[in-house]
């Protein structure tokens, strides 16, 4: 089972945060429309809630123990 490298835990499984940010704009006729500026994915340790991945293919490999967590 891999280590967080942040606090040393032993964990299984990552917590994906979804960040998403958009913009609204309102039209004359009081019309909304929203559109999405950014989106993110940040994997967090479930033990100590440090960011360890932004890329889902890492935090994957990270949990199969295929590759170490580089951290932030």
């Amino acid at each position: 089972m891999p280590k967080c490298p942040k606090c040393g835990k032993e964990i299984d499984y990552l917590t994906d945060f979804i960040l998403e940010e958009y913009k609204l704009t309102i039209d004359e006729n009081g019309s909304a429309y929203h559109e999405l500026v950014n989106d993110s994915d940040e994997y967090q340790c479930p033990k100590c809630a440090a960011i360890l991945f932004r890329d889902e293919e890492d935090a994957v490999k990270f949990l199969k123990s295929e590759t170490l967590a580089k951290g932030e």
